[in-house]
């Protein structure tokens, strides 16, 4: 997919491109900030954040490839592109299990992104990846993470006693996660 565009007055970039993996129907899940912007909380992002299943992985890698992004960071379950004309933005994917994706993919909702049709997760995955995201010891601002978890939190009016989403904090999270995300839900 290649990425280019300017800020529009939400925030987030018009990624636009007729042959985009979006448009040749390579599966993906929209997350990270542009998911949050897209939910209503704008901030800024330069880059695309998107959950793959594994076995899209090579067409994923190969589309990248061709559309002139050059890989730069990565391990088993992600990798890190960037453009080589800098005029992109950089594009980041998460790849996962059949099974997981399975579970992000139901119940994800259409949208439009800078005229591509995206699926967003549901609110509750989001917050889960992103305690995924915020525990990991290489992230270097997991505030940036807190923020975004406490604007779904607010956006979707996610209560942390509903028994599946307690459940999904006390996975990702643990029990200080889940006095946090207490804390946010019950601001007003």
């Amino acid at each position: 997919m290649h990425i280019r565009g300017k800020p529009d007055r939400r925030g987030t970039r018009n990624y636009r491109n007729p042959s985009s993996g979006l448009r040749r129907g390579l599966p993906s899940l929209l997350i990270g900030a542009n998911a949050v912007i897209m939910l209503g909380h704008i901030r800024n992002t330069i880059d695309l954040d998107l959950l793959v299943p594994e076995y899209a992985r090579s067409e994923w890698l190969d589309l990248l490839r061709d559309l002139g992004y050059r890989f730069f960071d990565g391990a088993a379950a992600f990798a890190q592109f960037e453009p080589l004309d800098k005029t992109g933005s950089p594009v980041d994917l998460m790849f996962v299990e059949q099974s997981t994706w399975e579970k992000l993919k139901k119940g994800a909702k259409e949208m439009d992104l800078g005229g591509e049709r995206v699926l967003l997760p549901r609110p509750e995955y989001l917050v889960a990846l992103k305690l995924h995201a915020a525990a990991s010891p290489t992230r270097s601002k997991p505030e940036v993470d807190w923020e975004d978890i406490r604007q779904i939190v607010r956006i979707a009016a996610l209560d942390p006693a509903e028994e599946s989403f307690r459940a999904l904090i006390l996975r990702y999270g643990g029990e200080d996660a889940l006095a946090k995300i207490q804390s946010f839900s019950r601001e007003k």
